[in-house]
């Protein structure tokens, strides 16, 4: 065996041993101890009141190997994408996750990664730098995105005792104010409801890309570009769901 592929294995072999340190070991870490008071810094009253047009939102989309965070579930892709305002950037972070355990070939059916997919990814962990970085101080969006926050927060809990504070927008919530529609809508329904064309359907990037045209056509109509966040914010609730 080559020496980097030698390196690389003993690498992945003591991910895999963080894995089963306590809670908030990774703290004794530089690096992970500046994340976690990077992440505790967060103003989220301070996000909220700024003008839509001068928000950083970062939206959000992950593939997983099943449904439940809290139930041994892993994230097996990620990406996110900048804008600001209601405009793209054109920066943006995305990246296949080993997951640790089997990808079920129920979840394959739907997103297409196979555990040959995602065997050389690097784990959650060793990306979370970067992850947290792009997010920076941003508000986040996303196609039910309570999803895709469970899944980081079960992670930055597990690893560095504290979870994200960042104020959030939910697509879905924000299509069913617009139509007075009740239910549950799939990213499809409402990508054709507003005329955006899907392209990656089940891929993080395809997703987060096709949410991100999404959320600047809804957003656009139901409240005044130069209104503060915690406006369009407060009209995603406003037919009672949570």
């Amino acid at each position: 065996m080559a020496s980097e592929q030698l390196g690389e294995l003993f690498g992945r072999i003591h991910a895999g041993f963080r894995r089963t340190l306590s809670k908030g070991a990774l703290l004794s870490d530089p690096g992970m101890l500046a994340l976690h008071r990077r992440l505790l810094s967060v103003d989220p009253k301070k996000l909220v009141t700024r003008p839509l047009e001068e928000t950083r939102f970062v939206v959000l989309d992950t593939e997983t190997t099943g449904l439940q965070a809290y139930a041994g579930d892993e994230i097996c892709s990620i990406a996110l994408i900048e804008m600001q305002g209601f405009e793209l950037t054109g920066r943006e972070f995305n990246t296949l996750i080993f997951p640790g355990r089997k990808i079920p070939a129920a979840s394959t059916r739907i997103h297409h990664l196979t555990d040959a997919d995602v065997k050389d990814a690097p784990l959650i962990e060793e990306v979370m730098l970067e992850i947290a970085d792009f997010i920076g101080e941003s508000v986040l969006v996303g196609h039910h995105i309570g999803f895709d926050i469970r899944f980081l927060n079960r992670i930055l809990q597990r690893e560095l005792l504290c979870h994200l504070k960042h104020p959030w927008l939910d697509t879905m919530l924000l299509y069913l104010v617009h139509t007075g529609r009740v239910g549950h809508y799939t990213l499809e329904e409402v990508a054709d409801y507003t005329k955006v064309e899907v392209q990656g359907r089940h891929t993080a990037r395809g997703d987060a890309i096709t949410t991100a045209e999404v959320f600047r056509r809804i957003a656009a109509v139901l409240t005044e570009y130069n209104n503060p966040v915690d406006k369009l914010i407060h009209r995603q609730y406003e037919l009672g769901h949570f």
